[in-house]
């Protein structure tokens, strides 16, 4: 019996799932590249037909095979929420009426271009849609006034932490984009990549790994490997070499209590919100019949302030927020040091961190529970003005009976609020989804064969954000956030989690296929796809430990130069170095002296764990690349 093995198939078709997709057609992902190696970049471009460099012999057959390989990597998507991308996203967006994300412009999906969203926002002359994100850029202030704000901070036992400023010449990405020019930009991202055929409407119900002997499988590339077999709820079996589970938080709602089928009908988690109308029919017909109607919003993150925002403006005639902890205002989900030029030192902490417990407690102190965001707090702010919304900080709810005759709750708070009325009609639920791989059933066929460890609801994935190093089911978002940080939940995550996917997946598959089975082309290949195929064509093989690796000619260049890593530990030199996990990482890398210290150690030059470092013993068939560039020259 014929089976189709699927080369990737990713579950989820939301951000993260549309993100890894991308990445697998783009050849030259240059949305992660810094500004130093967009300026390098371009300056090959330019002067690519006057370099000095060896030429090589052409194979055509290769360069034809190679240049097309991207678009016959066989993908299929699997989501539950309908049979295109975004479903859910937009569907989310459309219930609760939301116009603006809370994302900046350089937050999006695409590999190709890190201003493309801003580059679609001129062209289809939309600028005015965006909204600038207030108290971001334009905080420049003298040194005197600086060090006054530091006094007076230690004055009243504030964190003397540092004022962190962003350049003027940034304010253009510190805009938000609006709802529909995102979706628009999405949508054109999949016209681009040709994706938009590739998602189907289905629950995955199992996820294994094996041979399977019940079945032919004719592996062409690697005859008798193991693929997964990932069972759907109609009972199709689907066989893919590689799995990337993009499902979110992929946790359960987190409910204070339980819900009976009776209480159901007075309340909802907002995750239910897509699924539902927005008001329950009961207060539609109160509203329409202009008797008092009162709902309570349980949370204090933007997603209650939006629900409590579409309550007012759809005739609720009192609205009341309960949080246990005080407002918290800020930009974004996460802290602002995480954002800027900044926050290479605090993902360097993050990386550097001794064990997944500590990078835990480094992401939750990063975001620091549901926060709203300055410009949405001053619509809250005219809705309290009005006396149709207040606020309870620091409450929580002790009580609360269903009557299920009346359709309304007798809710009782600590300490206690006498404004809410002793019949409230609904209650909304925006408490978040807390991750929790163990509780996902489809896992569990994976979970018995290989177990792997859990911290704090998330798998303890490798660098390359696989389940193992043996065992290609790679995951996006949040899931991963012991291995991205704080901002998996966010755009942001999406990008750099398909990133490493992206390299990891092709690396996989290059590894695993016969035609490319030598390594000159299969580097050729990992070369050709960041678009760096000049100053790489001067690289030939030579022999490191037993292993084939690539080297430029030292008679060439100047000896005063660089190791630089690609796919293995960090190789250093005892002068200026720098170690990178890729050339278009979005971790920027500096000179560092005495970096080869941490040659053994499998650090990069700050003493940190590389994101892609391999400690095992197979480290020197991993590709190390020796790159010499005259200095003081930046190499990218």
């Amino acid at each position: 019996m014929s089976v189709k093995i699927h080369d990737v198939l990713i579950i989820g078709a939301g951000p993260a799932g549309l993100a890894v997709a991308a990445h697998l057609r783009e050849s030259t992902p240059s949305s992660v590249f810094t500004d130093a190696e967009h300026d390098r970049y371009q300056w090959i471009k330019k002067h690519s037909g006057r370099m000095n460099l060896r030429p090589r012999q052409r194979d055509t057959e290769r360069d034809a095979t190679t240049s097309l390989e991207q678009d016959e990597m066989d993908i299929q998507v699997l989501d539950s929420s309908g049979s295109n991308w975004m479903v859910s996203w937009n569907k989310n967006f459309a219930a609760l009426g939301i116009s603006h994300l809370r994302s900046p412009m350089f937050f999006h999906p695409c590999p190709r271009d890190r201003d493309g969203l801003l580059a679609f926002a001129h062209e289809t002359g939309r600028c005015g849609d965006c909204v600038e994100i207030a108290n971001c850029v334009g905080k420049s202030m003298s040194k005197h006034r600086r060090k006054k704000r530091v006094t007076k901070r230690q004055s009243i036992g504030s964190s003397t932490k540092a004022v962190l400023e962003i350049d003027e010449r940034d304010r253009k990405d510190y805009f938000t984009p609006s709802s529909d020019i995102f979706r628009e930009y999405c949508d054109s991202v999949l016209r681009r990549y040709s994706l938009e055929n590739l998602v189907e409407r289905t629950r995955v119900t199992s996820i294994d790994f094996d041979q399977f002997d019940e079945v032919d499988l004719d592996n062409d590339d690697n005859p008798g490997a193991k693929v997964f077999k990932v069972m759907t709820v109609n009972g199709v079996a689907k066989f893919a070499k590689i799995v990337v589970l993009a499902i979110g938080a992929g946790g359960s709602p987190v409910m204070p209590r339980h819900l009976s089928a009776a209480e159901a009908e007075g309340a909802c988690h907002s995750t239910q919100l897509q699924k539902q109308t927005f008001l329950a029919r009961s207060v539609r017909e109160k509203i329409l019949a202009r008797k008092p109607t009162a709902i309570v919003v349980v949370g204090g993150g933007l997603t209650a302030a939006q629900i409590a925002d579409k309550c007012v403006r759809d005739g609720v005639g009192r609205v009341f927020m309960i949080m246990r902890s005080g407002v918290k205002l800020k930009p974004f989900d996460i802290d602002l040091d995480w954002m800027t030029k900044y926050k290479n030192v605090q993902k360097a902490a993050f990386w550097s961190a001794d064990s997944d417990e500590e990078r835990l407690e480094i992401m939750l102190e990063a975001r620091n529970g549901g926060s709203i965001t300055p410009r949405f707090f001053k619509k809250l702010r005219a809705h309290i003005a009005s006396g149709a919304l207040s606020i309870h900080t620091e409450t929580t709810i002790k009580d609360q009976v269903w009557h299920n005759e009346r359709k309304t709750w007798r809710i009782e708070t600590g300490p206690s609020t006498p404004n809410i009325p002793g019949e409230v009609d609904y209650v909304y639920y925006a408490t978040g989804v807390q991750p929790d791989v163990p509780t996902l059933p489809f896992l569990s066929p994976l979970r018995e064969k290989v177990p792997t460890e859990v911290v704090g609801g998330m798998p303890c994935l490798t660098n390359d954000l696989a389940w193992k190093d043996d065992v290609p089911l790679f995951v996006a978002g949040r899931l991963a956030g012991l291995r991205i940080g704080p901002d998996c939940g966010n755009l942001e995550g999406a990008r750099i989690g398909a990133e490493r996917i992206s390299w990891a997946v092709n690396e996989w598959l290059e590894r695993h296929r016969k035609t490319h089975s030598n390594n000159d082309a299969s580097y050729d290949t990992l070369c050709r796809r960041v678009g760096l195929v000049n100053m790489y064509e001067s690289l030939e093989f030579r022999t490191f430990n037993g292993a084939a690796h690539k080297t430029y000619d030292r008679s060439q260049y100047s000896t005063s130069g660089l190791y630089y890593e690609d796919i293995g530990i960090a190789m250093a030199t005892a002068t200026a170095t720098t170690t990178r996990h890729s050339p278009y990482s979005s971790l920027h890398s500096s000179y560092h002296q005495n970096a080869h210290k941490s040659e053994i150690a499998g650090q990069d030059a700050y003493g940190n764990e590389h994101p892609r470092a391999n400690y095992g013993s197979n480290t020197a068939s991993k590709y190390v690349k020796l790159l010499t560039f005259p200095l003081p020259a930046a190499p990218w």
